[in-house]
């Protein structure tokens, strides 16, 4: 068979089990779609009289052409800031995705061992009908965490100065102060205005990894900034019900 029909044919399969793919599992959408439809509808607005774009590579969402950073339900920031205890029993928490592929797992693999380190490999996060949804086994550990470890992917092939993640946001929700991955860092405008450690900074003795100096004050500022940055503010909502 020549080689162009055999492209022809490979590229009709595929397009066929796309199109099989979609009518019986439906469309896969972004958590950022879900969770800023989410925060609309909490906000009181009607999705049928919004037209919500989402560049999840830029971490960017419009709303009738208004443009947003990525939102949470202010039902999720509630919830997490629920959970914060007065005084935090683990140090380190990571629970997330750590296929070898983005090299998560060789990033965080010196802090594995460090005392009160609890590091999760899961894809709970990744399952569709999950992810509007608050999970609760994930954020109460996260909460009585003192630092969220943040790793981005180290293969990442998207825009490095805009690299972002749903943990670091989660991270401050809670007050759990990020830090983030000198092999995989995040954008500097996603990171702007927040207090936040290097890997390389925690690790070295002089942080003291075993019971690193946790200060309750940048972990609250942290907390407010992420509410007026990911959550919809009055101004927002305003600008969008203009529209």
């Amino acid at each position: 068979m020549p080689c162009i029909v055999k492209n022809k044919l490979f590229s009709l399969i595929i397009k066929v089990f796309l199109k099989i793919k979609y009518i019986v599992f439906g469309k896969q959408i972004f958590k950022q779609e879900l969770l800023i439809r989410k925060a609309l509808i909490e906000k009181g607005f009607k999705l049928k009289k919004l037209k919500i774009v989402c560049d999840h590579n830029l971490g960017v969402n419009y709303v009738n052409g208004i443009k947003l950073g990525i939102k949470y339900p202010d039902s999720f920031y509630n919830k997490a800031t629920k959970l914060i205890p007065s005084n935090k029993s683990l140090n380190y928490y990571f629970n997330g995705n750590t296929a070898e592929s983005g090299k998560r797992s060789i990033l965080l693999k010196p802090f594995q061992n460090l005392k009160g380190s609890k590091i999760i490999s899961s894809n709970e996060g990744r399952v569709q009908k999950n992810k509007n949804k608050f999970n609760y086994d994930y954020f109460k550990p996260f909460a009585e965490s003192k630092f969220g470890l943040c790793p981005h992917q180290a293969d990442w092939e998207g825009d490095l100065d805009h690299m972002w993640t749903y943990r670091f946001i989660e991270s401050c929700f809670v007050e759990s102060i990020p830090i983030l991955f000198q092999g995989a860092p995040l954008g500097k405008k996603f990171i702007d205005g927040f207090k936040y450690y290097w890997d390389y900074e925690v690790l070295k003795d002089s942080f003291n990894s075993d019971d690193p100096n946790y200060d309750k004050e940048i972990a609250k500022n942290n907390r407010l900034l992420a509410e007026q940055m990911f959550c919809l503010t009055e101004e927002e909502c305003k600008l969008i019900s203009a529209t």
